[in-house]
């Protein structure tokens, strides 16, 4: 989603929101003492943070196609990977 299709803006929200998930993840550590909980949060959450700019100029402009590229295609199985990884390692 392209806010203002202003590069600048893109990226502080991006890092933003990125700050957030990363708190957000730290809460998850405080409360459940579960490592691989907090990290699966962040990633989900990281990952959530960059593709809601999906569409924007900022990869472009700060030429950080990689990054979008990563997000949008290697990201989410990577999330995908954790989730079921963490199922296994739940079980132990």
């Amino acid at each position: 989603m392209m806010w203002l299709s202003n590069p600048a803006f893109d990226l502080e929200s991006s890092l933003f929101l990125l700050g957030v998930s990363f708190v957000i993840s730290i809460i998850v550590l405080a409360v459940s003492r579960k490592w691989f909980r907090a990290l699966l949060v962040f990633s989900i959450l990281g990952n959530l943070s960059f593709l809601v700019n999906i569409g924007s100029m900022m990869f472009d402009f700060y030429s950080i196609r990689w990054l979008g590229i990563f997000s949008l295609y290697i990201w989410p199985f990577v999330n995908i990977y954790l989730l079921l990884y963490r199922k296994d390692y739940e079980t132990r």
